[in-house]
């Protein structure tokens, strides 16, 4: 398809679109009048009270006839299900999209004959890509493997008031990858004929296209190819080329929905039935916060009259994430696939263990002491003491009764033994639980939301709980986890090499045992094996910190650059180092995303404001100036995050913990395309070959 074809197809597409949102906009309007009209005080009802969302395209499906299934040769994946004068969307979680969009294999599938056949007549297969809130590009994909002279699609007539004018054709064109030839040249005419200028002028309205982000400009010096590992068994991936170029594009501050290159594992994990246990196990930018979120999005949709009923959540879905930042990340695109947030909760732990505790949030990690304060042993007092509260009490007993009754174990032991351990632990507790809850050390954190669990009268209710970033959560906190009551099953993802203590499990099998969902002692862990989010090099980079027996890597992105490391002369130059560092990766991944991770994070922070960076009123995280936005963050606080560009600060300051530099791993890792280490103190040594 050469450029003018590709501008035209992009013009059609995009008027569809648009009349597809507008019907999908007005179909929600007529759901709320309805909704008003139904209830008892109808003046109480405002409809404008949350915006309306309209409809994306994610694909569209050639097939090779007509079917009676659709009546058409002809349809599309969208978000949401409709029927347009000549066209047909269906949702991404219905069963015609899982096998004819998505290549869901038909064993076990839910569907009919009808389905089967029509899957069976696929020739052809078109996904979008999205710039903000439109398609900027498209890739066709014949499953014949030959090449096509002409269009996957015939053009249909549809009035739409939206023509391709020339400033659309601009705006489309700099979203492809730049020619070969003279980037002086004059651009190819602009296309007409499309189905959109049937009934408008060039004045009217027209799609509002930005311009996508430049290729990042490689270092020839620098950049170096990768072998990785052959690629892992499983199904071929789906729109590799499209896929690469996604997955290369500069990213937005928050996470996306990235429903047209979701790969057929991907897919698969998504929509497993909602009472399915499912444990999976990947290294960095192996897409598991990708599979969480579009999780619960396909959890929450309507499920297809022939799905069996337990395919959806019957009830609200609990997304929990390590951090708060983190739950800013992924909220953009829970909101977009999920326009009803009454449906979803996402939350932080440490701010769902303070709710729970009834402690004010504070959204900072738990620092524990000693494995005393998050043991399974302490889970197993406070139970002992609960019991005792119960007997007691003619009612539930509260949280202070149970915290007593814990303490009192001291001068009362269950079964007249209680190790020295314990016993020199509970001395150290406070004797009251009113100074205990004024302490709020955040050790005990887990220690008081497991007790406000126990003593909870509604102990909150869902539909299916879906657990992120899970390698480091320690064991009372799945304890108190546990006790929530979940209708659904529980969809665990995490990378145990990225832990940041031995207070957490080291094991899968563990969690699934708190959680009552192993199966003959085994946890149902799937393993993710492709990596997608970073380059081969960074990840070749970052794997020297894991034993040799974990360095597997599985990396789609082979043309990456070398990291960089950079030694500051003194320690005190390595701040302004780094800030010169960040501010260069950012001119050359703008407007892609930039961060500055150090382990010494405040002195990192406080030297911004010396350099005339202004914090961002609304993410005090964000630093402004002249045009540039650069994050700075600590290393907990970026887990679960992604960055086009990373400067890790002095990576001898981040903590070993028990011969593991899981907090720097994580840190290094999330780096998408470049990243550059910089250092004073000589660096671990497991990094010192790469440095230069």
């Amino acid at each position: 398809m050469n450029d003018d074809d590709r501008l035209r197809e992009i013009a059609d597409e995009s008027a569809v679109e648009q009349h597809y949102s507008d019907g999908i906009k007005e179909k929600e309007r007529n759901r709320r009048r309805a909704r008003a009209a139904l209830a008892n005080n109808t003046w109480t009802e405002n409809l404008a009270t949350d915006p309306v969302v309209g409809g994306e395209l994610v694909g569209r499906i050639r097939l090779a006839r007509s079917h009676d299934l659709i009546e058409a040769e002809d349809f599309y994946i969208g978000t949401d299900r409709f029927t347009g004068d000549n066209y047909t969307v269906y949702p991404w979680t219905a069963p015609i999209a899982a096998r004819s969009f998505y290549r869901k294999s038909s064993a076990g599938s839910r569907g009919s004959e009808e389905l089967d056949a029509l899957c069976d007549d696929v020739v052809g297969i078109r996904a979008f890509v999205r710039s903000v809130d439109h398609i900027s590009d498209l890739q066709d994909e014949w499953l014949d493997g030959e090449a096509h002279d002409t269009s996957m699609f015939r053009r249909q007539p549809l009035s739409i008031p939206k023509p391709p004018s020339r400033a659309l054709a601009d705006r489309v064109r700099a979203t492809q990858p730049e020619p070969a030839t003279d980037p002086n040249s004059p651009p190819a005419a602009t296309p007409s004929g499309s189905r959109a200028e049937a009934t408008a002028s060039e004045e009217e309205r027209e799609p509002s296209i930005p311009k996508e982000t430049r290729d990042y400009p490689a270092d020839p010096l620098r950049t170096k190819s990768v072998d990785t590992e052959p690629t892992p068994p499983g199904p071929p991936l789906r729109t590799a080329d499209l896929l690469r170029r996604q997955l290369a594009a500069p990213k937005e501050s928050a996470m996306s929905a990235v429903l047209a290159t979701l790969q057929p594992d991907q897919y698969e994990a998504i929509t497993a039935l909602a009472t399915v246990d499912q444990i999976l196990q990947g290294h960095p930018g192996t897409g598991k916060t990708i599979i969480a979120v579009h999780r619960a999005a396909y959890l929450l949709s309507s499920p297809d009259p022939e799905e069996p009923d337990d395919s959806r959540a019957r009830g609200q879905v609990l997304v929990i994430g390590p951090t708060e930042e983190y739950v800013g990340h992924v909220g953009r695109a829970l909101r977009k696939l999920v326009p009803d947030a009454n449906l979803f909760t996402a939350r932080s732990l440490p701010d769902l263990l303070e709710q729970l505790a009834e402690l004010p949030t504070t959204s900072a990690p738990t620092e524990t002491r000693s494995y005393l304060d998050v043991d399974l042993g302490l889970a197993e007092l406070v139970n002992q003491a609960f019991t005792r509260a119960m007997s007691d009490a003619e009612g539930r007993p509260g949280a202070a009764d149970v915290y007593a009754r814990l303490v009192g174990l001291l001068q009362d032991p269950p079964d007249g033994v209680l190790e020295p351990e314990w016993a020199e632990y509970l001395r150290s507790l406070p004797r009251r639980y009113s100074d205990f809850r004024r302490d709020r050390l955040r050790a005990h954190r887990g220690l008081m939301a497991y007790i406000g669990i126990r003593t909870m009268e509604d102990v909150p209710r869902f539909g299916h709980i879906i657990v992120d970033e899970a390698q480091d959560i320690h064991p009372i906190e799945w304890e108190a986890l546990a006790r929530l009551r979940n209708d659904g099953g529980w969809t665990i993802l995490g990378d145990l090499n990225q832990r940041r203590t031995d207070h957490t499990f080291a094991s899968w099998d563990k969690v699934a045992e708190r959680l009552a969902i192993d199966a003959d002692g085994a946890a149902p862990v799937q393993v993710l094996e492709r990596g997608y989010r970073s380059t081969a090099q960074i990840i070749q980079f970052a794997n020297q910190l894991l034993p040799r027996e974990d360095r597997v890597l599985y990396s789609l992105q082979t043309d990456g650059e070398l990291p960089e490391v950079r030694r500051a002369t003194t320690a005190g130059e390595i701040f302004h180092s780094a800030l010169a560092a960040a501010v260069e990766l950012w001119d050359r991944v703008s407007p892609g995303t930039v961060a500055i991770i150090a382990a010494d994070y405040e002195r990192m922070r406080a030297q911004m404001p010396r350099k005339g960076w202004q914090a961002d009123a609304r993410d005090r995280s964000v630093w402004k100036k002249d045009g540039r936005a650069i994050r700075v963050l600590p290393a907990e606080r970026a887990r679960g995050l992604e960055f086009d560009g990373v400067v890790v600060v002095e990576p001898s300051d981040f903590p070993e913990l028990f011969g593991r530099k899981g907090v720097l791993y994580t840190a290094l890792t999330r780096a998408n395309r470049l990243l550059t280490v910089v250092h004073h103190r000589a660096l671990p040594v497991q990094l010192k070959a790469r440095s230069k």
